[in-house]
């Protein structure tokens, strides 16, 4: 008679072994989320150290304006660290249901690559050609590198979306944000 833990044992008793699940074939740390955990600790030092920077006004007596940015720092850094920790011990958070992808899939630099170039061009563009195209163009950009099919549908959506936020923060708030010549002339007759 063979039993489970027996080698010749036949398919019905090694069906219930259990199968090793995806969280245990790959122990250690994930470099990208080191990376990730690492730049949470940067920023929120960042923060901390900056919010030094910030004049406190002789009349305040309560709360004052460095303590949000104290807050927010401290958080950020604790999380960093937290998350640091975490995936050193090889820690993996459950895999969403809904989820489409492959957890297990190596990092696509190339598109990490393509996304940094369009957040840096759009930071030396946007006072040059304004901020809606200059947002149309990094939308449009960073939706073809996570593989958007085509790319006039981004760009539409990018267009229409970096406008109507123009709008809203430069007409309504009061907020500056430069246009550019082509929408400071559209938009002149509002």
């Amino acid at each position: 008679m063979s039993t489970v833990g027996d080698r010749t044992a036949g398919p019905a008793a090694r069906a219930v072994e259990p199968a090793p699940d995806a969280s245990s074939r790959q122990r250690g740390p994930r470099w990208g989320e080191l990376v990730l955990a690492l730049l949470l600790g940067v920023l929120g030092l960042y923060l901390i150290l900056d919010a030094r920077s910030i004049s406190i006004p002789g009349s305040s007596n309560t709360v004052g304006p460095r303590f949000f940015p104290y807050l927010v720092g401290a958080a950020t850094l604790v999380v960093g660290v937290l998350l640091a920790v975490r995936v050193a011990r090889g820690d993996r958070g459950p895999g969403e249901e809904g989820e489409d992808i492959d957890p297990d899939a190596p990092t696509s630099w190339r598109a990490v690559g393509i996304i940094a170039v369009a957040f840096l061009a759009h930071a030396l563009l946007i006072n040059v050609i304004g901020w809606p195209l200059a947002v149309t163009l990094m939308f449009g950009v960073v939706a073809w590198a996570l593989g958007a099919r085509g790319l006039v549908r981004p760009l539409v959506a990018g267009g229409i979306a970096s406008v109507l936020i123009w709008l809203v923060f430069v007409k309504a708030l009061g907020v500056v944000l430069p246009g550019g010549i082509l929408l400071e002339l559209a938009t002149g007759w509002l």
